[in-house]
């Protein structure tokens, strides 16, 4: 399966969204459009930040039970993993443009179809196919703040060329946990 890049691409706006006011892009697939919400995501404060990543499901059908296992382990294994980073003041002046810059750019696979804040909530999902027989969606849908986030990716994908699928959902967490290490 081709999957991995739009893994890569997906689990990078899980770490990047927090939002103020209420914003539902009209054309998903207008990266302007795109740009100017994300313009209306709020700052995250400077300071350290820890994230965690959990597997909450893997399904893999038609899969035997060790392709299963060996998938749950090494997606649980990147997942899991608890990080730290610093994010400067320079950091939080510029935002999480970038960050939604880069997913409209990586891969080229995939656009967004839906991208709505609310509040402290966010909803989007990306439409992706390789043109090489896997396609599906990735959705997010989450709580953000200028301190942290709790998104839950879902992605359901599928190839109809070799006849398989999988689902696997993931919940990211970031937390302000103070100021950055000198």
């Amino acid at each position: 399966m081709r999957f991995p890049t739009i893994l890569a691409a997906a689990s990078l706006l899980t770490l990047t969204s927090c939002g103020d006011s209420g914003t539902t892009v009209e054309d998903p697939s207008d990266p302007d459009q795109i740009a100017a919400a994300a313009e209306n995501i709020a700052r995250p404060q400077p300071g350290e930040y820890r994230t965690t990543g959990e597997l909450v499901e893997v399904d893999l059908p038609g899969a035997s039970e060790e392709e299963a296992q060996a998938m749950r382990a090494i997606m649980e294994t990147g997942v899991a993993r608890e990080q730290t980073f610093c994010v400067t003041e320079e950091d939080a002046e510029e935002g999480f443009t970038q960050f939604v810059s880069a997913m409209q750019d990586m891969p080229k696979t995939c656009s967004f179809s839906e991208f709505a804040i609310n509040g402290e909530n966010l909803n989007a999902t990306m439409v992706c196919d390789d043109d090489a027989g896997s396609t599906g969606n990735v959705a997010f849908a989450g709580t953000v703040s200028e301190t942290g986030s709790d998104m839950t990716m879902t992605m359901d994908m599928e190839n109809a060329a070799e006849g398989q699928s999988m689902r696997i959902v993931m919940r990211n967490t970031t937390e302000r946990v103070g100021d950055c290490a000198a």
